[in-house]
């Protein structure tokens, strides 16, 4: 009060005098007023005191202004934030790997034809289930059959000729001993006795030559027998026909490669053909247990266990990859194979699956939302908001994840919130007006 009695005094040059002071005193001590009050009362005084009327205006435009900085520092809003939490409870945890994979049969045979001709009949139809040694096609036997009628006419005539061989190999072994006995009484010359030995074994020779080509004919005849039945396509394992690419009245050419008549599959068990990438190879082994769907039937999970899993990418398990062949453009995956029973018929080649390789599981541990865990300087921290609503770091131990939440295995309690962010005053009201626009759901 003091200095603002001596401001008016010496620097405004205004009459103070005694009873100014009083009035003053009086009304800064004994009235009931704030700061903001007395301030005006004392520049009420003083503006009396002055006589210059731009003075006093300027005076009343400085207090305005100190008093409108006043009242806006008392009644703007002031900035709380608010922060979003997770309570940390527990929870049973699965570390899946997730792949994409397809429905293959588990056996697939290619019924080829080892005969040339053109298929006279066929016996089955898409989907057909047949049985091992059912009759699939015929193919046109004509030549066939005329090579093996053409085989054993020639064994026919050779085991003719087989015998007038063996009637003069007779005569000529009589022959023989008559000569030998002569010779043997000085009755006969030399000349004849030589002719009767040389006739005697070309007779044998000839008997041996002719039973050589029927032996030959005979397995010709074999040969000429076994493209016969060539003709006949049958059903090489029970199964269930997948595919037809031929029709009949088509010529078909087995001299040069095997062409297909059908493809039998048993669906009673499929392949699940997995592709796993490569930053997931190192978990997933032989023996996991999976769970998948498929696209047609996304609601129904089927469980099976890994079989193998392939040593080389893909394109070697294609049987496209060279020692050149470069991948550092693409995407590298190596198949995961599952034998999966199909009783229900319902999976079917080529269907697309979504699946879940089971990694590790725990049970009743301590989780958090993968939200909340910051990395700093190689370290795992969360945020945790105590009853006084601060927030400190809290370093933390953690297990596995599964996408979601992760395993807490030291740092934090059960029941300890956990700051997974923060919004400010006009971050929370533009929250609140978005979440109002939103569209309320039709009862």
């Amino acid at each position: 009060m003091m200095c603002i009695v001596n401001f008016a005094d010496s620097v405004l040059d205004l009459p103070v005098d005694d009873e100014f002071y009083r009035q003053l005193q009086f009304t800064l001590f004994f009235a009931d007023l704030t700061d903001i009050g007395k301030m005006f009362v004392v520049f009420y005084w003083v503006s009396k005191l002055m006589k210059n009327k731009w003075i006093k205006r300027i005076i009343w435009l400085v207090l305005m202004l100190v008093l409108m900085a006043v009242v806006w520092e008392i009644f703007q809003p002031k900035k709380q934030v608010s922060y979003i939490t997770d309570e940390v409870h527990r929870n049973d945890l699965s570390q899946v790997v997730n792949a994409t994979g397809e429905i293959a049969a588990a056996q697939l045979v290619d019924v080829g034809a080892q005969a040339s001709g053109q298929i006279k009949k066929l016996y089955v139809k898409l989907g057909q289930q047949v049985k091992k040694g059912d009759l699939i096609a015929n193919i046109d036997s004509t030549t066939q059959l005329n090579t093996l009628n053409t085989n054993k006419a020639k064994l026919d005539t050779y085991r003719a000729q087989l015998r007038s061989a063996q009637v003069t190999l007779r005569m000529k072994q009589r022959a023989f001993e008559r000569e030998r006995a002569l010779l043997a009484q000085d009755a006969t010359s030399k000349a004849d006795w030589e002719n009767a030995q040389d006739s005697l074994a070309a007779a044998k020779a000839n008997v041996a030559e002719l039973k050589s080509q029927i032996r030959q004919t005979q397995i010709a005849i074999n040969t000429s027998e076994a493209d016969l039945g060539y003709t006949r396509i049958t059903a090489p394992m029970d199964g269930t026909v997948v595919s037809i690419p031929v029709e009949e009245g088509q010529t078909v050419n087995a001299s040069q490669n095997t062409p297909t008549i059908v493809q039998l599959a048993d669906l009673s068990k499929m392949l699940n053909k997995m592709q796993i990438a490569e930053g997931d190879m190192g978990k997933v082994k032989a023996g996991m247990s999976l769970t998948f769907t498929t696209l047609a039937d996304n609601t129904k999970k089927r469980q099976a266990k890994l079989d193998v899993v392939d040593p080389g990418l893909t394109t070697m398990s294609q049987g496209s990859y060279n020692t050149s062949t470069d991948t550092t453009d693409t995407a590298i995956y190596y198949y995961a194979r599952a034998l999966v029973p199909n009783e229900d018929g319902a999976l079917h080649i080529g269907m697309t699956t979504q699946n879940n390789i089971l990694v590790k599981s725990v049970k009743g541990v301590l989780t958090v939302s993968n939200q909340a865990i910051k990395h700093r300087q190689g370290k795992k921290v969360v945020m945790v908001l105590d009853e006084n609503q601060q927030i400190h770091s809290v370093q933390v131990e953690t297990g596995i994840t599964d996408g979601m939440r992760t395993e807490v295995k030291s740092g934090l309690k059960e029941g300890d919130k956990v700051v997974l962010s923060s919004l400010n005053n006009a971050e929370v009201k533009n929250k609140q007006a978005k979440e109002g626009k939103m569209p309320r759901p039709r009862m």
